[in-house]
């Protein structure tokens, strides 16, 4: 009798490590599909943004979702939101990466080419969720048509409006930083406006200030960069067109990247480093008799190269992904798009 009692506490005992080893199984399985689940693999179309965190690149494709391009793959990081909270396509005005797997979305819906909201959703695509942070609808129409964002490196958030900039906590607590008021008398015309924010070191910000006094007359139209210190106080002014040294007062600021901004002038790209003042032409666009090529985005990537967006000057509507290596050799279709023309 006792034999059989050992037998079937030795049994038992067996049965509880089966059970558990089972539900560990179950649990890494659940687990293992559930991370695996975003990763929906797909191709770029039309990209207009690049962005980059660690050695992963994420690019804003169509305006319409978020693609993540890792070792050789493109995954549409958007592709598993529900179609009741699916947002609406051709809507992302802009975006950036507070994480590998989470995204901060600005989102602009128009009605006859007029902003009626503008939302900044935080979206975790580990864990298929959307939070919205932030909302606002028109009027006024110049305080709801936010047109650029950004994230420092504490997690804040910041938005540009025509005449506003925002800075935001993750909870969604907001303060304005610099109005348009704040700015010189001698910049406040009235068809002035921001049209663009870039977060630099040290909790600087350089906020683009466009002016485009008589349209469409192209000479009129101008652009000057304002850095920001933390506190919202205008401590440098940037003026393209000068640095350049060149006539064209419509110069477009990309990007900045390792304390410098980037300009483009006709097909070519220059880096302004702000601590020295040297400008430096690093990519030439005009590579051939037949095409010019404009850069339209750029990051630089953590081993020194640069991928650049590109699209053909002639019709604007074929998008390519090129890296440029340390040495300046521009590598064209590093990551093929759908819209070709060859």
């Amino acid at each position: 009798m006792k034999n059989m009692l050992k037998d079937c506490g030795k049994i038992s005992h067996l049965i509880i490590i089966i059970l558990v080893v089972l539900s560990l199984l179950i649990i890494a399985t659940i687990t293992s599909c559930s991370s695996a689940s975003w990763k929906v693999k797909s191709q770029l179309n039309n990209p207009t943004q690049i962005e980059s965190y660690d050695h992963y690149l994420y690019f804003l494709d169509n305006y319409s979702t978020i693609k993540m391009y890792d070792h050789g793959e493109i995954y549409d990081l958007m592709a598993w939101i529900p179609e009741e909270q699916e947002i609406k396509k051709g809507t992302i005005e802009d975006f950036s990466v507070v994480s590998p797997l989470k995204l901060v979305v600005l989102n602009c819906q128009y009605e006859q080419g007029v902003v009626q909201e503008s939302t900044l959703n935080l979206i975790d695509v580990e864990k298929k969720e959307i939070k919205k942070i932030f909302s606002k609808k028109k009027p006024p129409a110049l305080l709801s048509n936010y047109n650029s964002l950004d994230v420092d490196q504490k997690g804040n958030f910041y938005l540009s409006s025509a005449k506003q900039v925002l800075r935001m906590t993750p909870e969604g607590k907001e303060n304005v930083i610099f109005d348009f008021d704040n700015l010189p008398s001698n910049q406040r015309q009235q068809d002035a406006y921001f049209s663009k924010l870039l977060v630099g070191k040290n909790d600087h910000l350089f906020v683009v200030l466009q002016n485009n006094t008589h349209p469409p007359h192209y000479n009129d139209f101008s652009r000057v960069v304002l850095e920001l210190n933390s506190s919202g106080d205008i401590i440098n002014t940037y003026k393209p067109q000068d640095i350049l040294k060149t006539r064209d007062p419509w110069v477009p600021v990309l990007e900045y990247e390792d304390d410098s901004l980037f300009f483009r002038h006709a097909w070519e790209l220059y880096r302004y480093r702000l601590s020295t003042g040297i400008l430096q032409q690093i990519f030439d666009g005009a590579l051939d008799e037949m095409y010019y090529w404009e850069v339209v985005d750029l990051i630089k990537t953590g081993d020194g190269e640069y991928v650049l967006l590109i699209t053909d000057s002639d019709t604007g509507n074929c998008t390519r992904v090129w890296k440029l290596l340390k040495d300046g050799t521009p590598i064209a279709n590093f990551i093929s798009t759908e819209v070709t023309r060859d």
